[in-house]
């Protein structure tokens, strides 16, 4: 009976999925009528969030235009740009345990002072921090603890065997760096986000997807985490419209760097904060 109820879900998140990447989930959902079939897959949607499985996940389609762009307009100024998997559900699930709600992703500019400042805290990790001088990076942050007097917590981890804590002080405003202003002239709206903004429930609820559906139904096994840099119009917290500027589209990926962008969604969760 429990592989039964197991391989049903598997049936119901591949087609929900297929749906996802072809950009049609938000017909399906609003159609009138459904086959019994279909109802199944909305009344899963619906119990499980429709945020989630509506708004979240980017079409190919859309992605690939969105990445394009980014290509065109700010070429050779990104790396890869990844967080190694344990460590991310490590970090999204301490933290929401210790009370937090937000996470963010700001974007940072490494200046050669700045590297060798921070070599010589992470000296192990030197040539990676090293090798992303001049290209665009980000560091990961928590926020809105229950407990007020929790503070906030900044860590550099993406391209990393394990993650710092960091003064955010020390690093500034990404807006008014080289890539800031390369990424303003970027966009439509002069407009660059220096952050990222995600609730952190909804990033666990990402991290349970991928665990139930690429390794529980797939057996795929996850190593990284991608964050691939798009220049599209998204929602932000201060303009109701929607601002053109970079955003990150995330895709899990394995030990060797294949994207599982064949079996899953790519994804943009967050809200670009100015």
């Amino acid at each position: 009976m429990e592989k039964e109820l197991s391989d049903f879900k598997c049936a119901l998140e591949a087609a929900i999925i297929a749906m996802q990447k072809e950009g049609t989930i938000k017909d399906f959902y609003e159609m009138k009528e459904f086959t019994e079939r279909e109802q199944w897959i909305k009344d899963y949607i619906t119990k499980n969030g429709v945020n989630f499985f509506l708004t979240h996940p980017i079409g190919d389609d859309e992605f690939l235009k969105n990445r394009a762009l980014f290509e065109q307009r700010a070429p050779d100024i990104s790396q890869e740009l990844y967080i190694n998997f344990q460590l991310f559900e490590n970090l999204v699930r301490d933290h929401l345990n210790e009370g937090y709600t937000i996470m963010k992703i700001s974007f940072r500019e490494l200046t050669n002072s700045t590297i060798s400042e921070f070599s010589r805290m992470m000296p192990e990790n030197q040539l990676s921090l090293k090798s992303i001088e001049g290209y665009l990076y980000a560091s990961l942050s928590f926020h809105e603890a229950s407990d007020t007097a929790k503070p906030d917590k900044h860590y550099f981890v993406f391209n990393l065997d394990r993650y710092y804590e960091v003064d955010p002080n020390q690093l500034g405003n990404f807006d008014s760096t080289n890539l800031g202003r390369t990424l303003t002239n970027a966009s439509n709206d002069a407009y660059v986000a220096n952050s990222i903004r995600y609730e952190l429930i909804l990033v666990k609820q990402y991290i349970d997807r991928m665990h139930m559906y690429l390794e529980g139904c797939l057996k795929k096994s996850i190593s990284r985490l991608e964050f691939i840099p798009c220049i599209g119009r998204k929602k932000t917290v201060s303009f109701g419209g929607g601002k053109q500027s970079i955003y990150l589209a995330t895709m899990p990926s394995d030990n060797n760097k294949q994207l599982f962008n064949a079996d899953f969604p790519y994804y943009d969760q967050g809200s670009l904060e100015p």
